[in-house]
C-alpha cells in the first residue's frame, strides 16, 4: 500500500512539474523570447485581438476595426472611424476612449464619438500601416479576437506563461510558455512542457524524431542580408561590392530575395538589378574595381561577421568570395557586432515599403552600413510625403534601382518561419493556426 502511495505521489509531482497528461482540448505552445505585457509577440497578440487595420499579402492596408479613414493634404492628420457596435471579447461595448496608442511624435484625440484623430509632427503617408498592431482596452489584455486571457504568470517583469480561453467552444484552449532561448525551448518540448514550438530558427533539433512534424513558410517580415560597411577602405568601392554580390550563390532551400522588398509587395520592382551565381559579371565588376584599387589593398582581408545560427550561410559566402581570389574569413560572435566590415544578419522589415530607418543617411543608429545616397534619400523622403499610391510606387521603384546598383547590401533570402509540433496535436494546431490566417 505504501509503495502504491509513493508511486501516486511521484506521478502527481511529475504531472504538476511537467504536465505529462494534457487536457484533451488544450494545446501547449512554446514561444522563444523574453516579453513584457506591452511587447508581446504577434503569435500571441493575433489570437486575442485585431488592429484598426491589416495588411494584405501585397502590403496594402485595409480597414478591420474601422470603417475607413480620412487624411489631410500633407499627411499630417488622420481621422479613423470605428465600426458601429464593436465589442471587446467580454461582450462590453468598445469606445474610442478605451484605446491607448503609444506612437512617437503623434498626438491622439477623440473629437467625436467613434472617431480617433492622429496629429503627426511630420508628413507620414504610411501611417495607417502602423495601426495593424492589435489593440487592447487601456491597461488590460482585453481584445477583440477569438481568445481572451485567462491567466498571466510572471517572473519579475517578464511573462513566463499565459493561459488563453476560446470565445468559441469549438476552439481549443491554449497555454503559452515563453523560453529565453531555443535550447531551453527544445528541452521544455522534450520534457513535455509544450507540444509545439513556434519560431524555431533551427528545426534540426528534432531530425529523426518520428513523433514530431514541421510546418514551414517564408517569413516576409524578415530578410537575411549581408551588409557592407560603406566607409571600409576596401568595401567603399562600389564595383568591388558588386563583384562580391554577383559571386554569391543562391542559398539552397531558401526563398531568394535579391531585393529589399518581398516579391508580392505592391511597390516591388521586378526589373531591378539581380545578383547571385554570375561569375562572369563578378569578374567584370572586379576588373572595374581593380582600376581604382591598389594591388596591395586587394590583398586585404574581408571579414564576414555573423551569429551562430547563420554560421553555415556565412561559410557559403566566404567560400564563394575565396573563389574570386579574396582573403575572406568568417567571424562568429554571440551577439550582433557593432563594428564590422561585412555583416550577415537577419533584419526585420515593415509591411509598408517605407524603409527610411534602414537606409536614409540621417538614420545613424539603424542604417548600419552608413549608406549615403542623395538620390535614395530623396526617394525615401518622397515616399513618406506622397499620398498617391502610384506616385509612391514610382519613388520606391527608383529607390530599389539606386540601392541595388550601389550594393551597400546583398539581400539573400526570406527566412522560413518554423513550427515544430507533436503529430498527434495536428488537429488542434490547425484550428489555432486557422483563426487568424
Amino acid at each position: 500500500m505504501l509503495g502504491f502511495f509513493a508511486v501516486v505521489c511521484i506521478f502527481s509531482f511529475l504531472q504538476f512539474k511537467f504536465n505529462l497528461i494534457h487536457a484533451p482540448n488544450v494545446i501547449k505552445i512554446g514561444i522563444i523570447g523574453t516579453y513584457q505585457q506591452h511587447d508581446l509577440p504577434q503569435e500571441l497578440t493575433r489570437l486575442i485581438s485585431e488592429g484598426l487595420t491589416t495588411a494584405s499579402e501585397e502590403g496594402k492596408i485595409m480597414p478591420v476595426l474601422v470603417s475607413g479613414w480620412e487624411v489631410n493634404n500633407d499627411a499630417t492628420q488622420y481621422k479613423f472611424k470605428l465600426k458601429d457596435n464593436l465589442k471587446w471579447s467580454d461582450n462590453t461595448q468598445i469606445s474610442s476612449s478605451d484605446l491607448d496608442f503609444a506612437i512617437p511624435n503623434t498626438v491622439v484625440s477623440f473629437p467625436e464619438k467613434g472617431i480617433i484623430q492622429f496629429n503627426l509632427k511630420e508628413s507620414y503617408s504610411p501611417f495607417p500601416s502602423l495601426l495593424v498592431k492589435p489593440v487592447f482596452k487601456k491597461g488590460t489584455l482585453l481584445g477583440t479576437g477569438p481568445y481572451k486571457v485567462q491567466k498571466v504568470e510572471k517572473s519579475r517583469i517578464f511573462i513566463t506563461k499565459i493561459t488563453l480561453s476560446p470565445i468559441d467552444p469549438k476552439l481549443p484552449g491554449i497555454i503559452i510558455r515563453f523560453y529565453p532561448s531555443e535550447k531551453v525551448a527544445v528541452t521544455g518540448f522534450n520534457l513535455g512542457e509544450v507540444q509545439a514550438i513556434f519560431g524555431l530558427s533551427s528545426p534540426t533539433a528534432f531530425a529523426g524524431n518520428s513523433q514530431v512534424a514541421l510546418k514551414q513558410k517564408p517569413d516576409y517580415s524578415k530578410i537575411v542580408t549581408i551588409l557592407f560597411q560603406a566607409e571600409d577602405p576596401l568595401l567603399q568601392n562600389r564595383s568591388l561590392r558588386q563583384a562580391l554580390a554577383y559571386q554569391l550563390p543562391q542559398i539552397p532551400n531558401e526563398e531568394i530575395a535579391n531585393n529589399p522588398y518581398p516579391p508580392k509587395l505592391w511597390a516591388y520592382n521586378s526589373s531591378s538589378k539581380k545578383y547571385f551565381s554570375n561569375p562572369g559579371e563578378a569578374q567584370d565588376a572586379l576588373k572595374r574595381a581593380k582600376s581604382n584599387i591598389s594591388q596591395e589593398k586587394l590583398k586585404s582581408e574581408i571579414i564576414l561577421t555573423t551569429t551562430p545560427n547563420l554560421s553555415e550561410v556565412g561559410k557559403i559566402a566566404v567560400d564563394a568570395w575565396k573563389g574570386l581570389g579574396f582573403d575572406a574569413k568568417l567571424r562568429v560572435e554571440s551577439g550582433i557586432a557593432q563594428n564590422f566590415q561585412a555583416l550577415l544578419i537577419t533584419q526585420s522589415i515593415p509591411v509598408d515599403p517605407d524603409q527610411y530607418f534602414l537606409w536614409h543617411a540621417t538614420q545613424t543608429k539603424t542604417n548600419l552600413t552608413k549608406y549615403n545616397s542623395k538620390r535614395a534619400d530623396k526617394d525615401l523622403e518622397d515616399g513618406r510625403k506622397i499620398i498617391s499610391e502610384d506616385e509612391r510606387r514610382e519613388a520606391y521603384f527608383d529607390f530599389q534601382k539606386t540601392l541595388l546598383e550601389d550594393t551597400p547590401a546583398v539581400f539573400l533570402y526570406f527566412p522560413k518561419y518554423n513550427i515544430a509540433y507533436l503529430k498527434k496535436t495536428e488537429p488542434l494546431l490547425s484550428l489555432v493556426l486557422g483563426v487568424r490566417n
